[in-house]
């Protein structure tokens, strides 16, 4: 197999796979959280993480809701578009949800204040997400041919060039958002309630969440809660 077809298949592999896949990479993600930090950096690094992971989880919600149908997004089966998307964020980088997928994932690693273990996670990052992309734009090319060319030799891959954007005729859909990325809006901070936990719980630091962040937590375990269940009625899945 040449190693075009090689990079091809592989990355095909990881598309279909990518939703557990990441989850791999928590080992090292806890065993960073027992690196001793003092308490007011460990405030500041989890304000910075959390800024980055929710700003992953803006440049999502951004996609998503703005996304026509019938184009590449949260399938894994196989690859599928039947429209190239060449506006809106998609005119400033080729790839917006691994984008946001990256900076999700850098905010706890970024709470961990540890340095070799977020280069660490830098490094696996861009080979897994690297084959992922480069199957995704064979098979775009593959489709779109000289359309895909002439935007694909314009817009960054994964580093956004804001000066190139232009404006989409899709509206924004806060029904699609809350429909297809609930989950990843209530997980950020659930992720986070678990790394503050653990790294409190494993330095003695009392009290492990403080009355705050547990209201917080209930309100953000209710709000899945809801969405969830109001995903499921029949009327919203046609909307």
């Amino acid at each position: 197999m040449s190693l075009k077809n090689e990079f091809v298949a592989t990355g095909n592999w990881l598309f279909k796979y990518r939703s557990y896949l990441p989850l791999l990479i928590l080992p090292l993600l806890f065993y960073n959280l027992l690196t001793p930090v003092g308490a007011e950096t460990q405030h500041i690094l989890l304000i910075v993480g959390l800024t980055i992971a929710y700003l992953g989880e803006c440049i999502r919600i951004y996609t998503i809701a703005y996304v026509p149908a019938g184009t590449s997004g949260r399938n894994t089966k196989q690859q599928l578009a039947v429209k190239l998307n060449t506006e809106g964020i998609y005119s400033t980088v080729r790839h917006p949800l691994y984008l946001g997928n990256f900076l999700i994932f850098l905010g706890p690693f970024i709470f961990t204040g540890n340095l070799y273990g977020i280069l660490i996670f830098i490094f696996v990052f861009w080979i897994y997400y690297e084959r992922i992309m480069y199957a995704e734009e064979a098979f775009l090319a593959a489709k779109f041919g000289n359309i895909y060319e002439e935007w694909s030799s314009k817009t960054p891959a994964f580093f956004p060039n804001i000066k190139l954007f232009t404006s989409q005729n899709s509206k924004f859909s806060l029904i699609k958002v809350l429909k297809n990325e609930y989950s990843g809006l209530c997980g950020v901070f659930a992720i986070f309630t678990i790394i503050v936990l653990f790294r409190n719980y494993s330095f003695n630091i009392s009290p492990v969440l403080s009355y705050n962040w547990k209201v917080l937590f209930i309100i953000n375990a209710l709000l899945y809660i809801v969405l969830r269940t109001y995903k499921k009625i029949p009327l919203y899945n046609k909307l």
